[in-house]
């Protein structure tokens, strides 16, 4: 990433963090000390199971096949596993309305990318049978309808 790029990302991070200060600022109420019935499916989750669709759509299209989704483990979840030939790869999908904030692409910061790479190692460690292939991480990020694949994004699980 050149220092252009890497500007462009931090203001996109910054943007996105404000946001998220004044979205807390915001809220009404506090859920602390209080026990929560199990919600149905929010809206921003059922945008976040079509964004996975989507984008495991996308992928087959292009060749990919998919082997599982939303694998949750006590180090976190990832969305898609599949396979790229033999590179198994973790794809971490992203979706934003608009890129106001700084967009989809950008919201994958260093705390998702250490998360990703921790729960890839405790998935293969803990549960792949066999020699442990080689592995990769993309992410597919939407920006309303614009679909951006980024592959080989960052780091190896192993």
């Amino acid at each position: 990433m050149d220092e252009a790029d890497d500007l462009a990302f931090r203001l996109a991070r910054l943007k996105q963090q404000r946001a998220q200060r004044r979205r807390r600022r915001t809220a009404v109420g506090s859920t602390a000390g209080m026990s929560l019935q199990p919600a149905l499916v929010s809206a921003s989750q059922r945008q976040g199971e079509l964004a996975e669709q989507r984008a495991a759509r996308y992928l087959a299209d292009r060749g990919l096949c998919l082997l599982a989704v939303n694998l949750r483990c006590k180090a976190g979840e990832i969305d898609l596993l599949m396979q790229d030939g033999s590179v198994l790869v973790f794809v971490e999908v992203r979706s934003r309305r608009s890129t106001r904030f700084g967009g989809a692409l950008a919201s994958v910061g260093h705390r998702k990318r250490a998360r990703l790479i921790r729960t890839a190692r405790y998935f293969l460690h803990t549960t792949w049978q066999g020699e442990l292939p080689h592995c990769r991480f993309d992410v597919v990020a939407f920006d309303g309808e614009r679909c951006c694949w980024v592959r080989d994004a960052f780091g190896e699980a192993r």
